[in-house]
C-alpha cells in the first residue's frame, strides 16, 4: 500500500446521503412525469388512451433483476470480508502459539514484535474512511512483518532443530499473504457503472410511472415507492463500503482485538 488508493465518489460518498438524494429525485420525477400526461392529454386527447403498462412491467422487471444482482454481488463481497477477517486473526493467533516452540531469546522478542503488528492491524480497520490513516497503518504494519519475517529466516539457518522452523514459518507466510487478499477485497466494491446504470433505471421507471397514472397523485404510493427502493438502493451500498455505513465489519473484528489476550499471559 505504498499509495492511498484512489477512489472515486461513488465509492465514498455517505449510503444515507445517495439514498436521501434518490429518493427526492424520484419523488420529483414521478411528478414531472405526471404534469407531462395531463398537458399532452389537454394539448391531444388521443394521448389518454396510450397504454404503458406492458413497458413498465418489463421496466420494473428489468429494475428488479438489476437490484437482486447488485444486492447478491455486495452481499457476497461483505462476506467474503468477513470471512478474511476472522481467517486473519486465525493465522495470526497460529503464528503467535508457534513462537513458544522456539528458544525463549528469539521467541520473546518476536511476540513482542507480534503485538505491535496486531495493534497496527487493528488501527488499520479502526480508521475506518480516514484513508490516510489507514494506509500508514497498513505500511507499518507491513514493515513489522518484514521484521518478523527476517528474524524468522534468520533463525531457520541457524537451528538445528528444523521441525520447530518448518512449523512457524508456513503460518508466518499465511500471516502476510492475507493481508494483500484482504487489502484487495476491502478495495474492490461494486463497479460505478453498474450503479450509475442502476440510478438511471430507478429513475426512469418512477417517470414512466408517474407519465403512466391517469388518475390523481396517491402519495402513499408514491413515497412508499420511492422510500423502498432508495431503502434497497442504501442496502446495497451500506454492504459495498466496509469501512462505512450502519452494517460494518465490527463484529468479526471483535476477533482480532481478542488477540491483544494472547499477549497478556
Amino acid at each position: 500500500m505504498s499509495a492511498i488508493p484512489q477512489y472515486t465518489w461513488m465509492q465514498t460518498a455517505p449510503p444515507l446521503w445517495v439514498a436521501l438524494i434518490l429518493f427526492f429525485i424520484l419523488v420529483l420525477t414521478f411528478m414531472l412525469g405526471h404534469r407531462i400526461r395531463i398537458r399532452m392529454a389537454r394539448r391531444n386527447p388521443d394521448t389518454e388512451k396510450v397504454e404503458l403498462s406492458t413497458i413498465n412491467g418489463m421496466l420494473l422487471g428489468l429494475l428488479g433483476l438489476l437490484l437482486a444482482f447488485s444486492f447478491s454481488m455486495s452481499n457476497s463481497r461483505f462476506d467474503t470480508r468477513r470471512g478474511l477477517i476472522v481467517e486473519e486473526a486465525n493465522d495470526i493467533g497460529t503464528v503467535v502459539l508457534r513462537t513458544y516452540i522456539l528458544p525463549d531469546s528469539v521467541g520473546v522478542p518476536l511476540r513482542e514484535s507480534l503485538r505491535l503488528y496486531v495493534e497496527e492491524r487493528i488501527a488499520f480497520y479502526e480508521s475506518r474512511a480516514n484513508y490516510t490513516n489507514a494506509a500508514m497503518h497498513y505500511l507499518r504494519a507491513d514493515s513489522l512483518s518484514r521484521k518478523i519475517w527476517s528474524a524468522v529466516s534468520r533463525q531457520a539457518r541457524l537451528d538445528n532443530i528444523s521441525v520447530r522452523t518448518s512449523e512457524i514459518i508456513p503460518a508466518l507466510n499465511a500471516m502476510i499473504d492475507i493481508t494483500a487478499t484482504r487489502r484487495a477485497a476491502g478495495e474492490g466494491t461494486i463497479p460505478d457503472s453498474i450503479l450509475y446504470f442502476l440510478f438511471v433505471l430507478c429513475i426512469t421507471s418512477s417517470f414512466l410511472i408517474g407519465y403512466d397514472n391517469k388518475g390523481p397523485i396517491h402519495w402513499i404510493v408514491v413515497v412508499g415507492f420511492a422510500a423502498m427502493l432508495s431503502a434497497t438502493v442504501f442496502t446495497i451500498i451500506d454492504l459495498d463500503r466496509p469501512r462505512t455505513g450502519v452494517i460494518n465489519m465490527d463484529s468479526p473484528h471483535q476477533r482480532m482485538v481478542d488477540l491483544r489476550g494472547m499477549f497478556a499471559q
